[in-house]
């Protein structure tokens, strides 16, 4: 088999609730699980003890309290109080999330969907002239909770049937023309978002990177701690980067990258010398540096730029520095589409099988 893969290296391997409190809006709610859970090397809030969880929440109060006087935000902090709780025990299939009750029924309901309507009723009456523009971050968090459904899906995880399914369900009442539907639905999938999130670092491998092609951004989670948070740049449209879950099955550097492709091909190019490479497949799919992309060129689109792979990832040389030791042989590289579409419309994209190896991409290259 030809690639860049297989090509003569240039040096050898380098192996909280109160339902009498006000709700703030989604954007409140946003910046308690940014600081409930940090998003870049700090503490995932299901490793953390319970001081820092309570100094993460405390912190999410003061602000919310100096941007809204008077304001209480525990009916925010709700959703994380629920989600913390519960991760654990969903991820070991221990708890079977219910459907979306309805905030006017009086039907026995559990206590997450009980918590989940009453914070869904104070948020109609504290900002139910806002509903409209609200929803919309809702259907942000569906869009994320879908991406990390789909990842769930491609390791396999037992339990992503179940929040999946409730996930969808708070989704359909987003577009209901029931302004207390709406609600429900704007609390519901920001819950079931951030515990899909969470049961996915609880139960997932405990290091793992991951790929959103959507988004061009690498994150690797190390026990739950993201270790790194980077802009990339996957394959072009002929040449795309494989989706599924994969891992990293060779290290090398320094590594000279040489066509797979003949000169006169339009995917040729010269030998190409990268510092690191974590190569993911054996068709010559890898995460490396590429000192010739501009920091600026790296991102949101740049796989349909001048400089996109021919189905490697580039990193910054930086990125690929921190990424490259930490990397270990056998580590799980995980590639989503990333289109905040539902679960089973990404999955169908998948193009490796059950062991990591794709099924028809053929060679790739730099």
């Amino acid at each position: 088999m030809t690639g860049c893969l297989f090509s003569n290296p240039s040096a050898g391997s380098a192996s909280i609730f109160n339902p009498a409190a006000s709700f703030a809006g989604i954007e409140a709610l946003d910046f308690v699980l940014a600081n409930a859970v940090p998003s870049y090397n700090g503490d995932d809030i299901m490793h953390a003890s319970g001081d820092v969880i309570l100094r993460s929440l405390a912190l999410a109060e003061t602000h919310l309290r100096a941007r809204w006087p008077g304001l209480l935000a525990t009916v925010v902090a709700a959703t994380v109080a629920i989600t913390t709780q519960t991760a654990s025990v969903v991820a070991r299939g221990s708890v079977q999330p219910g459907a979306p009750g309805l905030i006017a029924t009086g039907s026995p309901a559990t206590a997450p969907e009980a918590a989940l309507n009453d914070a869904a009723r104070s948020l109609l009456t504290q900002s139910w002239d806002r509903l409209p523009s609200l929803s919309g971050a809702g259907r942000s968090a569906l869009a994320r909770g879908r991406d990390e459904a789909t990842v769930a899906d491609f390791l396999r995880l037992r339990w992503i049937g179940r929040l999946d399914a409730t996930l969808e369900r708070y989704g359909r009442l987003l577009a209901s023309p029931d302004p207390k539907a709406v609600a429900l639905g704007i609390v519901g999938v920001q819950h079931y978002s951030e515990l899909i999130h969470k049961a996915l670092l609880q139960d997932g491998p405990d290091r793992i990177i991951l790929v959103s092609l959507q988004a061009q951004r690498l994150v690797a989670y190390d026990h739950g701690r993201v270790i790194l948070d980077t802009a990339v740049t996957t394959g072009r449209s002929a040449l795309p980067t494989d989706v599924g879950a994969m891992h990293v099955v060779k290290k090398d550097s320094p590594w000279t990258m040489q066509s797979p492709w003949p000169k006169g091909s339009p995917y040729w190019y010269p030998d190409t010398q990268v510092r690191m490479v974590a190569w993911f497949t054996s068709t010559g799919e890898g995460l490396h540096d590429a000192a010739w992309e501009p920091l600026s060129a790296y991102g949101p689109g740049s796989q349909d730029g001048p400089f996109a792979s021919h189905g490697c990832i580039h990193l910054p040389p930086a990125s690929e520095a921190i990424l490259f030791p930490w990397a270990a042989i056998g580590t799980p590289v995980v590639i989503y589409p990333g289109d905040g579409t539902p679960r089973a419309e990404q999955a169908a994209q998948r193009s490796v099988d059950a062991s990591g190896n794709p099924i028809v991409s053929g060679v790739r290259g730099d």
